[in-house]
């Protein structure tokens, strides 16, 4: 499959948010995704991707023009947190196992890793989702903690991990 991981740029708004709504329905028990909640309007997207500072990174992987995969970066602003980047990430089931979502985590790692202020790196996920976890800890990351039916599913719990890569 032919796609490109770029930055996000305003005019992938509406693609985001289809892919949103795609990759929600596809995992409604591995994903917490605002679109859950309610409906994002294209403005609200643009603000969103307009508001990433000099110390986040939005990236989209895109086959042709539709968003295919999203990775949010977001330096935490707050000052003893500021060294803390938090990622999370989305692909189309469509392109799982294609290493594309290996490739934007390789880059957010890059970017983190070439940020002054980022020295280590965060994210959730669902304990259920084991592939995910598998392909983090392989990339370096190890887990931190676990809260305990964090997660409430449409049958049941799971547990939420916290996962961390220590890049300086």
């Amino acid at each position: 499959m032919a796609y490109e991981i770029r930055k996000m740029e305003v005019q992938d708004a509406a693609s985001i948010i289809e892919h949103k709504k795609l990759v929600t329905a596809e995992n409604p028990d591995t994903l917490a995704t605002a679109i859950e909640n309610k409906t994002i309007t294209i403005e609200e997207e643009e603000a969103t991707i307009k508001s990433l500072g000099p110390n986040d990174l939005g990236i989209v992987a895109v086959d042709g023009n539709t968003v295919i995969g999203m990775l949010n970066l977001r330096q935490d602003h707050r000052k003893k947190f500021e060294h803390i980047g938090q990622f999370g990430i989305s692909l189309q089931r469509a392109y799982t196992g294609s290493g594309t979502g290996t490739k934007m985590v390789d880059q957010a790692i890059d970017f983190a890793r070439n940020n002054e202020k980022i020295e280590k790196v965060i994210l959730t996920v669902f304990a259920n989702n084991p592939g995910a976890i598998k392909l983090y800890k392989r990339l370096g990351f190890e887990e931190e903690a676990t809260l305990k039916n964090q997660v409430k599913l449409t049958d049941g719990y799971t547990d939420l991990v916290y996962m961390a890569n220590f890049l300086k």
